[in-house]
């Protein structure tokens, strides 16, 4: 059947044009569900210790109506404490508290049902562990799904409404919105979400002149700038929008942005001394000079963390710079858009002018994640331009539909990128084994950064060659309570909730009221670690094991290294063996692997491979302390 046939018959369904209309009339709530489904789909948060801070302050807002923790608060364990700054007997948040501030509205109904279900602001408490781990997500996701919505409603009033449609989704599943923004309370998406905000609001004056909308103009300027003042360039479009308009405008805009970051201000001077509060430290790694050059090239280049790689249909943004002209008509619009072109490399200098350039630990070029709208801005007047360009030939392979091919292989390699960053990320250790950035002494400017630029080490690769991360949400929350299981429920929560039975377990049985599972000469077991952490952590492994007809060996192994071997007897005894989990915050799972090299035999004395081996009553795994 010819595709014009199918499309007639589409048309005369009336149920699918029904369908077709509903969503075309809540196009902005369809996009808004469509991308937070999608970026919620891996059911877990990518976290970072630097995202700690975002991500419970909200319920100390809620709790105690003040933006900082006390010494003695339990929603902060103590290996993390260096993410905030200690003054007398409070902790402040090292990182910009703009976010978690704009973001504590989200938190308000998993607050009232923590209160109701009494369930403490404890993060040893493994019920309150997990909202909070849930709320990170959730309110990453959620702003970043309102940023790719603004986005669109903005781009189009400016370009053809299908191409601004376009580029709104591949700006949603095609770049580090994604796999960053959407993951984690990241200072990124908040970024994204204040910029598109601005870039609406601009649109939407020069459709109907409104001077109230300078003073919303004002407000989330001055929000980004405080949300990450690295990124303070990115407000140059809506400062020069302003600056464009009556001198009253302008005022009020400047008023309205001095206004909104005033307690900002106060916060920071009366924390940290300065300006920019804990953040000011940074300034110590920034600096122009030859290197500035060099780690420019790996913004944009670098095999693991150039934008061009990760994202190369950024790279239209380049071109979309000289269709501005001849796509936008509005005279004003177009300084708006030039500005935005400025913006962008305003954007590449600041950060090529860190030390730490490649952003540490993380998937792809995350310091340039906050940016991405203004990019994509570029890139939908790029794509734009060649519906124009398409549309004024008449030869049937015109040079447009050669660059939309084109465009087709970047925007499929641009999200294979971010499906492996939100699916399998960290998965295959790439950032840590061995070392992306080993310091000398403890200088980031004499850090080994040479892995950034290999080819053939590549961490896409190496992360798609590891597998995915798959989390079971069910498993997870009947882990929350587990019993009747030989997972120990006194296990470290932790631990417990992420763990997963593999290959080579019984079903469950019971002898003499305790549960059991047998094995044969291979069993494994995977566990996420859902706790923060930066560092291998230290753990025992206990288990409750008797081997069938005679005393067997097992052989353990976590992670691929032996963790050595254990003699069990012919009776059910308690065995311990020390192991070590990997860091919670950067990589994916852990894999314990149980085999016994004997033989299994049945009474007959014939080899059966599949014959049971080993009964296990229990397990429990506790981090050591």
């Amino acid at each position: 059947m010819r595709f014009k046939d199918c499309f007639t018959r589409i048309q005369n369904n009336k149920s699918v044009m029904r369908a077709c209309s509903i969503a075309s009339a809540h196009a902005y709530i369809v996009l808004f569900i469509f991308t937070f489904v999608i970026y919620n789909l891996n059911f877990r948060n990518i976290n970072s210790f630097d995202t700690l801070a975002a991500t419970i302050l909200p319920f100390t807002i809620l709790d105690t109506h003040v933006p900082w923790l006390t010494t003695s608060s339990l929603l902060l364990q103590p290996e993390n404490i260096s993410s905030f700054i200690a003054v007398n007997n409070n902790l402040y948040s090292y990182y910009p508290i703009v976010t978690p501030i704009l973001v504590t509205p989200l938190y308000v109904v998993s607050y009232i049902f923590m209160k109701m279900m009494h369930i403490p602001l404890d993060m040893s408490n493994s019920s309150c562990f997990l909202i909070v781990y849930i709320m990170e997500k959730i309110a990453a996701s959620f702003i970043t799904a309102a940023a790719i919505t603004v986005f669109y409603a903005g781009m189009k009033e400016v370009i053809r409404k299908n191409i601004a449609l376009i580029t709104a989704l591949i700006l949603a599943f095609g770049t580090s919105m994604w796999s960053i923004n959407s993951q984690a309370l990241w200072q990124h998406g908040m970024i994204a979400l204040l910029f598109s905000i601005g870039f609406y609001l601009i649109i939407r004056n020069e459709r109907q002149t409104d001077s109230r909308i300078f003073i919303l103009l004002g407000i989330c300027s001055g929000l980004l700038v405080f949300t990450r003042p690295a990124d303070a360039f990115l407000v140059l479009p809506a400062f020069v929008y302003a600056a464009l308009k009556r001198r009253e405008d302008f005022v009020t805009y400047c008023v309205s942005a001095g206004i909104a970051t005033f307690p900002i201000v106060i916060y920071n001077e009366s924390v940290a001394g300065n300006l920019f509060g804990g953040y000011s430290n940074l300034l110590s790694e920034f600096s122009f000079g030859l290197p500035t050059l060099v780690h420019m090239a790996g913004l944009l280049i670098s095999p693991n963390r150039g934008l061009f790689v990760f994202t190369p249909i950024a790279i239209l943004a380049l071109l979309g710079i000289f269709q501005i002209r001849s796509t936008i008509k509005n005279l004003t619009l177009q300084r708006v858009f030039i500005s935005c072109g400025i913006a962008f490399i305003l954007e590449i200098l600041v950060y090529s002018a860190f030390d730490c350039w490649w952003a540490g630990t993380t998937y792809g070029p995350r310091f340039l994640a906050g940016s991405l709208p203004l990019i994509f801005i570029l890139v939908g007047i790029f794509l734009d331009s060649q519906i124009s360009t398409d549309e004024k030939r008449k030869d049937g392979l015109s040079s447009a539909k050669i660059v939309w091919g084109i465009v087709i292989v970047l925007v499929a390699w641009s999200i294979f990128v971010q499906v492996v960053g939100a699916f399998y990320y960290p998965n295959g250790n790439w950032n840590d084994s061995p070392s992306t950035f080993t310091l000398v002494g403890s200088n980031f400017a004499t850090a080994d950064t040479s892995r950034l630029w290999s080819i053939t080490d590549n961490q896409i690769f190496t992360t798609f060659n590891a597998g995915p991360i798959i989390i079971n949400p069910i498993n997870i929350l009947e882990n929350l309570q587990r019993k009747n299981d030989i997972i120990d429920p006194s296990t470290d929560f932790p631990i417990r909730i992420g763990t997963n039975f593999n290959n080579g377990w019984s079903k469950l049985e019971y002898h003499e009221g305790h549960p059991f599972r047998t094995i044969a000469n291979y069993s494994s077991v995977s566990i996420q670690y859902m706790r923060y952490s930066l560092v291998q952590n230290n753990c025992t492994l206990l288990i409750v094991a008797s081997a069938v007809d005679s005393p067997k060996t097992l052989e353990v192994t976590v992670n691929g290294k032996s963790a050595g071997n254990l003699t069990v007897p012919d009776h059910y005894t308690e065995l311990s063996l020390p192991v070590k989990l990997k860091s919670s915050l950067r990589l994916g799972n852990n894999l314990i692997e149980f085999r016994v090299p004997d033989e299994c035999n049945t009474a007959k004395g014939i080899r059966v491979p599949e014959q049971e081996c080993l009964t296990i009553q229990n397990i429990k795994i506790n981090r050591q302390i």
